[in-house]
């Protein structure tokens, strides 16, 4: 049970991730690279397939000019 909430958190920040890059129109590209991340790494984190550790974290969330807890919002 721990593993499908574990996938679920993922499968919601990635979206959330998504929602916040689409709202400024910007590509992925263009997030992964003001990130400092590759842009197939964002990619499988925006599709829930890859967890992502505090520091990425930090790093999307700068790029997108909002606190690390704006990525767990629903």
């Amino acid at each position: 049970m721990a593993t499908a909430n574990a996938d679920d958190i993922c499968k919601r920040v990635g979206q959330r991730i998504r929602d916040l890059r689409q709202a400024r129109d910007w590509s992925q590209q263009l997030l992964a690279d003001h990130a400092q991340i590759e842009r197939a790494h964002l990619s499988r984190l925006e599709d829930g397939r890859r967890e992502a550790g505090l520091r990425v974290l930090e790093r999307i969330a700068n790029a997108l000019g909002v606190d690390v807890a704006e990525l767990f919002r629903r």
